[in-house]
């Protein structure tokens, strides 16, 4: 009977989630922080050190370089700069809608200066002329805040002090006056009071400049970004098509696939994807290109979690269970494994995120952000209403769950069986496939040896600028035009729609001091007119030497993390095949890149600490699986637990291919819609979900099958005969309490 109460409740529950949705969703949007790669504009990593050797840089002297710089920026008129320091002695600034970008480069790495002017504007003192951090807030007898400011040179101070008594002295910082006291006595012990009517919060900022005028730093690049406003309004606009069409994709397939639980699942998406959005914007986090493509990735991720629950619904339904229970045993076994899955990818996610930079962190945040919202969406809201919907007595028929009535199977005993169409040998054929992967492996290592990786500028440092013409060019005029401005580029290639895009790769840092990328601008513009376009990234050898040696530590870092959970969630026997799986797919992708001379830079790793997550992921599912069934089964032979593991495999086989086909088409669309700033992105990921699900199912779960194997008897030759004469028939003689 049709229970009207829970119907209500139902269509309550849905539409006031989707008004939320529909009426927030232009606000959220309109109010998500865009990165530079998506709005134009130009990142640079500073390195301070200090214009007198033998000084030493302080942290506050590195802040308050920081607001100095700062500052300078906000008197441009630039909007919603950032500008951070980094480690002891770096500073990174990102402006967005700059003009003139050289110039405003000149302007902020000339070193702030601290003066002391006279009613002349004649210099009296500079910042070296005072004791570095000497300067401190101190009250006067009536409780106001003053300056004390000490000298080096006492009888300097004593003659400046004699000869302008009376007169009033500016105290500048570049070309900004920060207090004009007046001198009202002859100071002969080197040291001055700055008065006025100061807060405290006035004073100790007026004393925390003068510090750090007494030890001005210079600022030396070592690492630059810019991209052109229309290059990155045309690199968003790619992205979000490729994300629409993804999505629609995604949707269309779980409604097909799974019906009502589709809907459900539909409804959960849409309600994550928008408080995704709505999270980054109260954390007030920055979604960069690489951001959007984890956001897009992260849908395609987030239908995993759906699809466990309800591939674990529909096998507990064709046991013959009602809907009640099959959902409450469903979900029971389905949120361990979306949990120990998911975790693997976080770990990955918060060790790109400590050692990236920039638009690499604004993926990593994204990533993270995506599981754990995925998770509360995708496993708690989606079950909300699974159990709404069930409650209802509307959809009592099985067909609504994707089950038909011909799947049911008989519950004898509590035997567990798989029909013969949907049982499949894997682990008869594992040495076939062990085979493939040495040779291919194999074939990487040569590669390695013999051409080595094609290193990007991030590794390899130098300067990469990415031109975008409008019109359609060669590599030889490219090449030529590079040449006409005085330059060689190392590497030249054409790419885009239209073989209007043309990246030149330089082995050396070309010099923004004199200059040079405007004169190979310059020559561009010359023939291709001046809507002409660039993204610049520039990273100084000593900068490219720190980043290989963290995204060394970062790989290394994610699977020690990987190891150590899986021993505590597992044993070391599933560590060790899923660490193993885990390289294999690492190293796949390395040689691909390898072979096809395909640059390596620092969204690669993203994308390969990605697929790390991701490949895992897919593996804990089938070893959950295979620890599930080994709890309830009497194992004595090699041959029990080969069915065993093929048994475990052939339960997940629906589950890993439509995660996969769903997050390969969020990594396709990426390719072929989205922007060509994340194409070596996309194909990197697209190789890494493919062999991903390879290993999962012939190196990960055979590697362990072989090593647990080594603990059982092994059977006579009869047994091998017995298995290769059931036409590759799964033993249905497991059984399960």
């Amino acid at each position: 009977m049709v229970n009207y109460k829970r119907v209500l409740a139902f269509l309550l529950t849905v539409a006031f989630t989707i008004s939320i949705v529909v009426f927030t969703t232009p606000n959220v949007i309109s109010n998500v922080r865009l990165g530079l790669d998506l709005k134009g504009g130009f990142e640079v990593l500073y390195e301070a050190e200090p214009l007198h050797e033998g000084d030493v840089i302080t942290m506050r002297a590195l802040r308050e370089t920081a607001r100095s710089l700062e500052k300078r920026v906000n008197a441009l008129g630039t909007t919603e700069p950032e500008i951070n320091t980094e480690g002891a002695n770096r500073i990174r600034i990102r402006l967005a809608g700059v003009e003139d970008e050289h110039k405003v480069r000149e302007i902020l790495k000339t070193p702030a200066e601290l003066t002391v002017r006279g009613p002349d504007g004649k210099v009296e003192l500079n910042g070296s002329d005072f004791v570095e951090g000497a300067a401190e807030v101190v009250f006067d007898e009536l409780n106001r805040a003053n300056i004390l400011v000490k000298v080096k040179d006492k009888d300097k101070l004593k003659e400046i002090s004699t000869r302008l008594l009376h007169q009033p002295i500016a105290f500048q910082l570049d070309d900004v006056q920060l207090a004009v006291p007046v001198i009202q006595v002859v100071l002969p012990d080197g040291a001055t009071r700055i008065t006025g009517n100061f807060t405290f919060e006035e004073a100790k900022e007026l004393a925390d400049t003068v510090n750090l005028g007494s030890l001005p730093l210079k600022l030396t690049e070592k690492y630059a970004q810019s991209v052109g406003a229309s290059l990155g309004q045309r690199s968003l606009d790619q992205t979000l098509e490729a994300g629409i069409y993804a999505s629609i994709f995604i949707l269309l397939f779980m409604l097909a696939l799974y019906r009502i639980p589709g809907l459900v699942a539909s409804i959960t998406l849409i309600t994550y994807s928008w408080l995704l959005l709505l999270v980054m914007n109260l954390i007030n986090a920055t979604l960069t290109l690489p951001g959007i493509a984890a956001f897009v990735l992260g849908i395609g991720m987030a239908v995993d979690a759906n699809i466990i629950t309800y591939e674990r619904l529909k096998d507990e339904l064709r046991t013959g269970k009602g809907l009640s229970s099959a959902l409450k045993a469903g979900s029971k076994h389905s949120v361990r494994t979306i949990m120990d899955a998911n975790i693997t990818t976080v770990v990955a996610g918060a060790v790109l995120f400590y050692v990236g930079t920039g638009a690499i962190k604004g993926f990593a945040l994204t990533l993270m952000l995506s599981i754990g919202l995925s998770v509360l969406t995708n496993v708690y809201l989606s079950q909300l209403l699974l159990r709404m919907l069930v409650k209802m007595n509307v959809f009592v028929n099985l067909k609504f769950f994707g089950v038909n009535q011909n799947e049911l199977t008989d519950r004898h005993d509590n035997v567990s069986t798989l029909k013969a169409s949907r049982s499949f040998d894997f682990v008869g054929k594992r040495k076939m496939f062990f085979i493939i992967s040495i040779v291919v492996t194999l074939l990487g290592v040569g590669s390695l040896l013999v051409q080595k990786m094609n290193y990007g500028v991030d590794f390899k440092a130098g300067t990469t600028l990415d031109i975008s013409l409008g019109q359609p060019i060669d590599k030889t005029k490219a090449e030529e035009i590079a040449r006409s401005a005085g330059f060689e580029p190392s590497v030249v290639t054409v790419g885009g729609e239209k073989q209007d895009r043309v990246t030149l790769r330089f082995d050396r840092v070309l010099n923004e001091g004199l200059g040079e990328t405007q004169k190979v601008m310059s020559a561009f513009a010359a023939q291709y007119g001046d809507n002409i376009d660039k993204e610049e990234n520039t990273v100084d050898p000593g900068i490219a030497k720190e980043l290989a040696i963290k995204a060394l530590i970062a790989v290394a870092v994610a699977c020690l993390g990987i190891i150590l959970y899986m021993c505590i969630r597992f044993e070391w026997r599933f560590a060790v095949a899923g660490i193993i799986a885990l390289l294999h797919d690492a190293f796949f992708v390395v040689s691909i890149f390898s072979i096809l001379r395909l640059e390596v830079n620092l969204p690669f790793i993203a994308a390969i600490l990605t697929i790390i997550g991701y490949s895992i992921n897919d593996t804990v599912v089938i070893f959950d699986r295979i620890r599930e069934n080994l709890r309830f089964a009497r194992i004595k032979t090699f041959k029990e637990l080969s069915d065993l593991v093929n048994l475990s495999i052939n339960q997940t086989l629906v589950r890993s291919i439509n995660t996969g086909i769903t997050v390969l088409f969020a990594s396709l669309a990426l390719q072929i819609w989205g922007s060509e700033s994340i194409s070596l992105f996309s194909v990197a990921m697209t190789i890494g979900l493919v062999i991903g699900m390879y290993s999962s199912i012939y190196i990960a779960s055979q590697l362990w099958l072989i090593l647990k194997g080594r603990t059982l008897k092994n059977q006579p030759d009869e047994r091998d005969i017995e298995r290769k004469t059931t036409n590759n028939q799964v033993n249905p003689e497991i059984r399960q309490v």
